[in-house]
C-alpha cells in the first residue's frame, strides 16, 4: 500500500480565505484604533468646554468686560463648532468600524467553513486508512493461514 499523506483539496482556497481575514481584522483594528483616537479627542474638548464654563462662571460673577465676554462668547462658539465637527467624525468612525465589523464576522465564518471542511476529510482519510490497514491485515492473516496449513 501507497503511504500518502492527507492533503485538503481546498488548502489554498483556505489559505486565501485566512489571508482576507487576517486582512479585515487589520483593517477593523484601524477603525477601532481611529473610533478611540475621535472619541479621545471629543472628550477631550467636551472637558475643555466644561473647565471654560466653569472659569467663565467664575470671571461673571467678580465681573468682565465687555472685550472679555465678546471674547469668551466667541471662544465658546469655536468650541461647540469643534465639538459638533468631532461629533460627526464620531459617528462615522463608529459606522466605520460597525461594517469591518460585520466584514470580519463574515471572514471568520467563511474560515470556521473551511476549518470544518478539512476537518471531516481528515476523519474520512483517516477511517479510510485503518479500513485498508484492517483489510492488509486480513489478508496477510489469511495468507499465513494458507502457509501453515500447505505445510
Amino acid at each position: 500500500m501507497k503511504n500518502v499523506s492527507f492533503q485538503f483539496k481546498f488548502s489554498k482556497v483556505m489559505a486565501i480565505k485566512q489571508s482576507e481575514k487576517d486582512r479585515m481584522l487589520n483593517e477593523y483594528n484601524e477603525a477601532v484604533s481611529q473610533f478611540e483616537e475621535v472619541g479621545q479627542r471629543l472628550y477631550q474638548c467636551l472637558k475643555h468646554k466644561e473647565n471654560f464654563i466653569d472659569e467663565y462662571n467664575e470671571e461673571m460673577s467678580i465681573g468682565v468686560s465687555v472685550e472679555k465676554l465678546k471674547q469668551s462668547q466667541n471662544y465658546m462658539d469655536y468650541l461647540e463648532r469643534e465639538i459638533e465637527v468631532l461629533q460627526q467624525k464620531m459617528n462615522i468612525a463608529r459606522q466605520t468600524m460597525r461594517i469591518k465589523e460585520v466584514k470580519l464576522r463574515e471572514k471568520n465564518i467563511e474560515v470556521k467553513k473551511y476549518e470544518k471542511m478539512e476537518t471531516k476529510a481528515l476523519i474520512h482519510y483517516q477511517n479510510l486508512q485503518r479500513e485498508s490497514e484492517a483489510k492488509q491485515m486480513d489478508e496477510v492473516s489469511i495468507q499465513q493461514y494458507l502457509l501453515k496449513g500447505i505445510r
